[in-house]
C-alpha cells in the first residue's frame, strides 16, 4: 500500500512524547511491507531528527515551527493557528497525492483536513471532548458558563472531525462508546497504543519511598495539574506517614510553577526530560497517577504496570487501560484513599511486588506491539479492499 502518515508531533525512537514514539514504532513497522510517506509538524531544531526516519520514508513532508518557552495568551493563540497551517499543509498533500490511505495522528490535526476520496483513518490517542465535558461537570458558579460553552464548542468540532473519517482508532474501548453516543454512526475501533516499548529485562536498585509522575507537560495541562494535586492534596498526608517520601516529577516540559516546587521544597525533584525511561521506572518504589478529567497520561500507566511497578490510580487514570484494581492497580479518587495505597505500598514491599507483578502479566497479555499493528493493517486492507498488499 502507498500510506500517507500525518502526524502532529515528530515521531521518535526517543520521543519526549509518549504520542510521538508510538507513531514512530508503527511507522517502522509499517515500512517493512508498505510504501510510507509522512507529513510531520517539528520544531525548527529538530530538522535533523529527520535523519533517523529517511530510510523507513519513502517522501517526508516536514513542517517547521517557532518553539517558545512561554506560556501566555498570545502563544497559545500562535500554537493554534500553528496547529491549523499544519492541518492545511496535510490537506493539501492528501489532495494532491496519489495515496490509498491516509492516517492522521491526534484530532487536532484534523481541523481543516478535508473529507476527499481517499480512504482515511483518524487515531485519535485522546477524545477531546471528555475532558471538556469533565471540566464542566466539575465547574462551580459563574465559571459553569464558559466552561459549558467550551464543553459545546469542542464537542461540535471533535464531531464534525470524526464524520470526514472512515474510521476512527481510539485507544480504549471506553472512549470507543464515548464517541459512539456522541455519534452513534461513527465507524470506531478500539485499539490501543503498545505498551512497555523502552522496558527492558534490566534490573536497577529502589529509591526506598520514591513516588514517580512521569508524562510529558508542556502541551497537556491535564499533566501538570495532576502533578499539583498530588503535591498540594496528597503528598502531605503520605509525609505524615513516611516523613522521608519524594516525590519525583519526571517528563518534558515541566513549567515553571512544577518547577518551583523542588526549589521551595528538598523532598520534590523535578527531572525534566527523562534520557533512560526503563531506569526511571524501575528506581520509583510507587508509581502515581493523579488524573483529574481524563484525556491523561494512558501510555504511562502502561509503560510503569509494563516496568513491574506498584501503580496508584485515579479513576480516570484507568479508564482507558482497563486493569483490574486491587489486582493489577489501585484506584483511588479520594485524596485521603489515595494516600492510604501510597502509604501501604511503601511499607508493604511484598504487597508492592505482588502488585507490580500482576500488572506486569495483564500489559504483556493486552498491550503487545504485533498485536497493535496487525489491527491496524486489517483495517487498512478492510478499507482499500483485499487486493491491496
Amino acid at each position: 500500500m502507498k500510506i500517507l502518515l500525518v502526524s502532529l508531533f515528530l515521531p521518535q525512537k526517543r520521543a519526549s512524547h509518549a504520542g510521538g514514539r508510538y507513531v514512530f514504532e508503527l511507522l517502522d513497522s509499517l515500512a517493512k511491507r508498505h510504501e510510507v510517506h509522512l507529513a510531520t509538524r517539528l520544531e525548527e531544531g529538530e530538522l535533523p531528527l529527520l535523519d533517523e526516519l529517511r530510510p523507513l520514508c519513502k517522501e517526508i513532508h516536514p513542517f517547521t515551527y517557532r518553539t517558545s518557552a512561554k506560556r501566555g495568551v498570545l502563544d497559545k493563540l500562535a500554537l493554534v493557528g500553528n496547529y491549523l497551517a499544519f492541518s492545511r499543509h496535510a490537506d493539501r498533500l492528501i489532495r494532491d497525492g496519489d495515496y490509498d490511505i491516509v492516517q492522521v495522528e491526534w484530532v487536532e490535526t484534523a481541523l481543516l483536513i478535508r473529507k476527499g476520496k481517499t480512504p482515511m483513518v483518524l487515531d485519535a490517542h485522546d477524545v477531546i471532548t471528555k475532558p471538556a465535558e469533565r471540566g464542566m461537570l466539575q465547574s462551580r458558579g459563574l465559571g459553569r458558563v464558559p466552561a459549558a460553552l467550551k464543553y459545546a464548542l469542542v464537542k461540535a468540532v471533535e464531531r464534525r472531525i470524526m464524520l470526514r473519517f472512515d474510521t476512527i482508532f481510539t485507544v480504549s474501548q471506553y472512549d470507543r462508546e464515548y464517541l459512539l453516543k456522541m455519534e452513534p454512526g461513527l465507524q470506531v475501533k478500539a485499539v490501543p497504543i503498545p505498551a512497555g516499548l523502552d522496558i527492558t529485562d534490566r534490573e536497577y536498585p529502589e529509591r526506598k519511598n520514591s513516588i514517580l509522575f512521569l508524562a510529558s507537560y508542556k502541551y497537556r495541562r491535564v499533566n501538570v495539574d495532576a502533578a499539583l494535586h498530588f503535591y498540594h492534596k496528597v503528598f502531605p498526608l503520605v509525609r505524615a506517614s513516611v516523613p522521608d517520601a519524594r516525590f519525583v516529577i519526571a517528563g518534558y516540559g515541566p513549567p515553571e510553577e512544577l518547577t518551583s516546587l523542588s526549589d521551595r521544597d528538598p523532598q520534590v525533584e523535578v527531572t525534566g526530560f527523562v534520557d533512560d525511561i526503563d531506569r526511571c521506572y524501575k528506581e520509583a518504589a510507587v508509581f502515581v497517577a493523579p488524573i483529574l478529567t481524563g484525556g491523561g497520561i494512558i501510555v504511562k500507566v502502561l509503560d510503569a504496570l509494563a516496568a513491574g511497578r506498584p501503580v496508584v490510580s485515579t479513576s480516570f487514570g484507568n479508564e482507558g487501560v482497563g486493569a483490574v484494581p486491587d489486582r493489577d492497580l489501585i484506584v483511588a479518587d479520594d485524596p485521603a484513599r489515595f494516600a492510604e495505597a501510597v502509604v501501604r505500598l511503601l511499607l508493604d514491599p511484598e504487597r508492592a511486588r505482588e502488585l507490580g507483578r500482576s500488572g506486569r502479566a495483564f500489559v504483556r497479555e493486552h498491550y503487545s506491539q504485533d498485536a497493535v499493528v496487525k489491527k491496524v493493517e486489517a483495517t487498512f486492507r478492510d478499507l482499500c479492499g483485499n487486493a491491496l498488499s
